[in-house]
């Protein structure tokens, strides 16, 4: 029996399912707007890189997370942005719609090698139309550098706006939750397709993960971002850690750094 994994989005506060077959012939879900799970509340200012996104695509309207890695760039999840129009960039703030500043966009970059089936390379980046204005509760994120290895066990910060339980309702306050990486062996004896462009975090028993509205969301070491929330099957389900594009991959970073110079 083919298992089902589905990009998911908010769609003006409806859950919208489309489903992507991978090469396995088996179905992974992508949260394009996941919210976290088993999470805590966090202040902008302990996380002032974190930015809420708000996508206008021809379908409608969708939300994700995203970092911001310099005043010119933000860095979020290829699956967010594919077939956008414009991008509206909420900074510096707890909420979801309102407070902060808000940056508009319809310039944004696709990693080439973006894969919907497999999910690999799940990275994009948008430029705003100005340049983003630090202050304390808007500041850039340092992104781990290429080839760094992740020890199993790694301990990473994971924050956005999704829902707080499987089919719940999302969080009009930035929440966070604090996971260790698991080894992509590990991550295979649930999933059927991992690559060494994914990135797996949870625990095994469950109860704190990513979910719809967290996707393009920032994954962070003590080194820097390792990860950009890509997918999961469910939300915080035992045995299913949640799923990142591995920044610290040298065919994502390098490609980053090409665009970006950061």
């Amino acid at each position: 029996m083919q298992k089902f994994i589905s990009f998911i989005f908010l769609f003006f506060g409806v859950i919208f399912i489309k489903d992507v077959l991978c090469k396995s012939s088996k179905y992974r879900t992508e949260n394009s707007d996941e919210k976290i799970v088993g999470g805590y509340e966090v202040n902008i200012k302990d996380v002032p890189y974190q930015v809420r996104l708000t996508i206008v695509k021809e379908e409608g309207w969708f939300g994700c997370g995203g970092s911001i890695i310099s005043q010119r760039y933000v860095l979020t999840a290829a699956h967010c942005i594919t077939g956008a129009k414009t991008v509206y960039i909420r900074v510096g703030s707890n909420h979801t719609d309102r407070d902060g500043e808000v940056y508009t966009s319809t310039k944004f970059w696709v990693h080439p090698r973006w894969n919907n089936k497999t999910i690999d390379n799940d990275v994009g980046i948008i430029s705003p139309s100005r340049s983003i204005q630090y202050n304390a509760n808007v500041k850039a994120l340092t992104l781990a550098s290429s080839g760094r290895n992740i020890p199993a066990g790694t301990e990473v910060l994971v924050t956005g706006w999704g829902l707080t339980s499987e089919n719940g309702q999302g969080s009009d306050r930035i929440m966070a939750i604090r996971v260790p990486t698991v080894t992509n062996e590990d991550c295979l004896k649930t999933y059927t397709y991992i690559s060494d462009m994914m990135l797996c975090a949870g625990v095994p028993e469950g109860g704190k993960s990513i979910c719809q509205g967290d996707s393009g969301g920032p994954a962070v070491a003590k080194f820097g971002q390792v990860g950009i929330a890509s997918f999961s099957i469910g939300c915080a389900r035992p045995r299913y850690p949640g799923g990142y594009a591995r920044v610290t991959y040298p065919g994502i970073r390098n490609w980053i750094k090409t665009i970006t110079g950061v």
